[in-house]
């Protein structure tokens, strides 16, 4: 029988747990610095039983939409403050990976740039951001990184046979969709020792797109909910379909899928990884809520968060929760 808490592998990582912590916002910055808080935030994650840590998102380019609401690889200070984060993580031997991405293409002086309006030259300034990004990362001390390219966030567009109607080499089928993306996992692969972690939608292309990324190098595959409605309901078996779309794929290649989110509780965890081929799931909020509830889990005193879900911390921008806050203040 598998448990959350099985010692297990992911790649060439050891971890303590089955579960992902996934980043969101991390607003609580400093004029840009990292706070004393997130710090103490981390630490606490690392302490906690939690298998790997994703960041908080760290935005590619500066006034992009979320950067007010993220770290920027562009600030002075991003290796110095992030090789002390991940020191904290790796003294409790929790791999982190950093979450880097962007939504509103601003190049070449050029805003709000479709992906059939890209030029060539676009292109190759996107993916040279995005290697020397990779060597910051590197620098840092990251064990991997995760390419956002599910979402809304501006890969998924260039995925999106919807969004992408180019006639190039960057268009039309599936792999020439994802050519932009590959070429940029090549470099990282050839230049840095990060793992590789890509984080897709949902959709009826993910498992051609997951085997296409396998093929090319990807270390490792986070499914995610796309902006559709079609994978936020459930089945006529009441089964969230996101489930069967990640067991798919989790059955069909051969590197680590992780279930991007849609359980709470430890009980349908295990039921899940005892009853599908999916063997790790992420969760966002229900750390926002208490980062260190799977010390719980683990000691049989709860089997579900206390978080409502109720996507405060998601709209307010923040990592921290604002019912628990208000619970507090009413305490006072």
């Amino acid at each position: 029988m598998k448990d959350i808490f099985d010692k297990c592998d992911f790649g060439d990582f050891k971890l303590n747990s089955r579960i992902v912590r996934t980043g969101l916002w991390e607003s609580q910055k400093e004029l840009g610095k990292l706070s004393p808080e997130i710090f103490l935030r981390y630490e606490r994650l690392a302490k906690s039983h939690v298998g790997i840590i994703t960041t908080e998102l760290i935005s590619l380019y500066d006034h992009d939409r979320f950067s007010d609401y993220s770290h920027s690889i562009n600030s002075p200070a991003f290796i110095k403050e992030f090789k002390y984060l991940t020191e904290l993580t790796h003294k409790h031997d929790v791999p982190v990976l950093a979450q880097i991405g962007f939504v509103d293409c601003n190049v070449n002086g050029k805003q709000s740039v479709s992906v059939n309006d890209l030029t060539l030259e676009d292109i190759r300034q996107i993916q040279s951001d995005y290697i020397v990004a990779a060597k910051k990362i590197s620098f840092a001390d990251f064990d991997g990184i995760q390419l956002t390219m599910g979402n809304t966030y501006f890969f998924s567009k260039m995925i999106n046979p919807k969004e992408n109607r180019r006639k190039d080499d960057y268009g039309g089928s599936a792999f020439n969709r994802l050519r932009m993306i590959l070429e940029i996992i090549k470099v990282i692969k050839s230049t840095t020792n990060l793992h590789v972690n890509c984080r897709i939608n949902a959709s009826d292309e993910a498992l051609e797109i997951s085997e296409i990324l396998e093929k090319i190098g990807a270390d490792s595959i986070q499914i995610t909910k796309p902006s559709s409605p079609q994978y936020f309901r459930k089945d006529s078996e009441n089964k969230n379909i996101l489930f069967d779309v990640t067991d798919e794929i989790a059955e069909s290649v051969d590197i680590p899928v992780i279930l991007g989110g849609g359980l709470d509780d430890a009980d349908s965890i295990n039921d899940l990884i005892n009853s599908t081929s999916i063997e790790f799931v992420s969760m966002q909020r229900p750390f926002v809520f208490n980062p260190t509830f799977l010390n719980d889990w683990k000691e049989g005193k709860e089997t579900q968060t206390l978080c409502r879900t109720c996507n405060n911390c998601y709209w307010k921008k923040t990592s921290t929760c604002h019912v628990k806050m208000n619970e507090e203040d009413l305490k006072c």
